[in-house]
């Protein structure tokens, strides 16, 4: 899966085009900053990512990627990337290695809001705090 915003999310902003570090980008993967441009999350992350892409890309250094900025009223629907016993309803989790999942291997920012199970693959939502 990725990050989407939830279906019932309203009032959207509108997307920011940002330079990007060259590689392949998804829509819905979570996105840092690193050297003044928009790069794919490498290790799980316990911090709010930045951006949020909505392209399926390929780019070379410094070509503008198409995102969305990540702020804490934005709820967003995502799923896990391992079983995780402790996804549930108000449970932090972190961004999964690569920024298309959650898992709750340690102390993450993705407020859980709702889960439909701890199985890897189960669709949570949440924001980022």
């Amino acid at each position: 899966m990725s990050f989407m915003p939830d279906k019932q999310e309203k009032g959207l902003q509108g997307w920011e085009y940002i330079p990007a570090a060259a590689g392949s980008y998804e829509v819905g993967q979570a996105l840092t900053v690193s050297g003044g441009k928009v790069a794919k999350i490498g290790a799980a992350l316990k911090t709010t990512p930045n951006y949020v892409s909505v392209a399926r890309k390929v780019l070379a250094d410094g070509e503008n990627l198409p995102v969305m900025r990540v702020k804490p009223d934005i709820i967003w629907q995502t799923e896990l990337s391992a079983e995780t016993a402790g996804a549930v309803v108000g449970a932090k989790l972190e961004v999964s290695a690569g920024g298309m999942a959650v898992d709750g291997t340690a102390a993450g920012t993705f407020e859980v809001v709702y889960a439909q199970g701890t199985e890897a693959g189960s669709k949570v939502t949440g924001r980022f705090v």
